[in-house]
């Protein structure tokens, strides 16, 4: 028969286990590809697509700048803009190649961005002349959902 001693330390224990195990699951691990956690300007975002307002400079153009990562998203995905010159830069601060491309325009005429590497960043400029929604993806991700919009008024 087990002495009190031992049951006390058999459930010291078992409590100690399921606190560490708890606790490591609750921390933010590596992807198993090995990439470090995510905390660029994402890190907390819900399942809401974020939205930004793109900002109308002194030379009367609009300018956005979107972040894409590891993650596989853009940061913002949504922009809200007016109809007229309109200047996306984007910032890939991933390791992940990306591109940005407007749909429902052929790929090969349609502004867009290609094969924007880890690191790297890069400018499109667009003029839009009627409101309207422009769907944009990575032509590389948008299976894994990398996508957004543009939202003309």
């Amino acid at each position: 028969m087990p002495q009190r001693r031992d049951v006390a330390a058999a459930i010291w224990g078992a409590w100690v286990a399921a606190v560490s195990l708890l606790a490591t699951g609750c921390l933010e691990q590596p992807a198993g590809d090995g990439a470090a956690p995510y905390a660029g300007p994402t890190a907390g975002q819900t399942d809401r697509p974020a939205t930004g307002t793109a900002k109308k400079g002194a030379d009367g153009v609009q300018r956005m700048t979107v972040t894409v990562d590891d993650r596989q998203r853009f940061f913002p995905s949504h922009i809200r803009a007016r109809q007229g010159p309109l200047v996306i830069t984007v910032r890939n601060t991933g390791g992940t190649p990306h591109t940005l491309t407007l749909q429902g325009r052929d790929e090969h005429n349609s502004p867009g961005m290609d094969n924007l590497n880890g690191g790297r960043r890069g400018s499109i400029r667009l003029n839009f002349t009627s409101p309207g929604r422009y769907p944009f993806l990575c032509s590389y991700h948008a299976g894994a959902g990398m996508e957004g919009e543009i939202l003309v008024r």
